[in-house]
């Protein structure tokens, strides 16, 4: 991918840009909006389930627990939603001219990155008034957001070009992000899962990335080695795989679409 895009590196800046004045531009709190839906959710789930239904989690706040959680699927489901349509409503783009038609989906994952970054900051500011001791098991959180972007990369390149060919694929896929979130530890722990379902979870990328998130961060533990060779691996072949399909039948895009 990276040689591919070598060549149009400029335009892919483009579509970023543009993508970020399509977002932001004339709104009232501008790049704010990045902060508050993440924390809209945060809030939300710390007063549904920490309140209401007085639910016990880890012995940590529960707005750093539901943060942590928050923050990487908020920017999985948002890039997933800007993909599964980003080649069909460019179709004017993909019918008239050749370029690599991954940077139309990949300037919405950049986009929705760069929000993530921004609640990152956020993220780190709650663990030092909350005063979590800073510890080297914090460069975990490298790989973990390498990860986070390959996965998320791999699942936008895939529903962008079924969605050329069934545009059904759009309305599947919010039943899929529902149903992902569930099955993403996002409010709830892992270690409160039965035994016998942890294996079933964990076939999702997303419960091992955001359950050790909170792990490296929160909890100053560091991953367990075997475990993140396994997730590393799935997640490379998953890449490899989709990126060799969606090269394959890009060709037919400006045909179907």
């Amino acid at each position: 991918m990276i040689r591919r895009l070598y060549l149009y590196k400029d335009l892919l800046l483009v579509f970023i840009w543009r993508e970020f004045l399509i977002r932001y531009k004339q709104t009232a709190i501008g790049i704010l909006w990045a902060i508050l839906q993440p924390v809209s959710l945060m809030l939300l789930f710390s007063f549904i389930f920490g309140v209401v239904l007085q639910t016990t989690q880890k012995n940590y706040s529960y707005t750093l627990f539901y943060f942590a959680g928050v923050l990487p699927w908020t920017f999985f489901s948002g890039a997933a939603n800007f993909a599964v349509t980003s080649l069909s409503c460019n179709f004017n783009l993909v019918t008239k001219i050749y370029f690599p038609r991954e940077i139309i989906p990949l300037s919405g994952v950049a986009i929705n990155f760069i929000d993530y970054l921004i609640g990152l900051l956020l993220y780190f500011v709650m663990l030092a008034i909350y005063k979590v001791p800073l510890t080297w098991n914090f460069l975990w959180l490298l790989p973990l957001l390498a990860m986070l972007v390959v996965y998320t990369t791999s699942v936008c390149l895939l529903l962008a070009a079924l969605n050329v060919y069934y545009r059904d694929v759009k309305l599947a896929t919010t039943f899929i992000i529902q149903f992902l979130f569930f099955a993403t530890p996002v409010i709830y722990s892992i270690d409160a899962v039965d035994n016998r379902w942890k294996m079933l979870l964990f076939l999702n990328p997303l419960t091992f990335i955001v359950e050790n998130m909170r792990r490296v961060t929160i909890e100053g533990r560091a991953i367990v080695l075997w475990q993140l060779g396994l997730e590393l691996l799935g997640i490379i072949v998953l890449y490899i795989i989709i990126y060799r399909i969606f090269i394959r039948i890009e060709r037919a895009f400006a045909d179907v679409i």
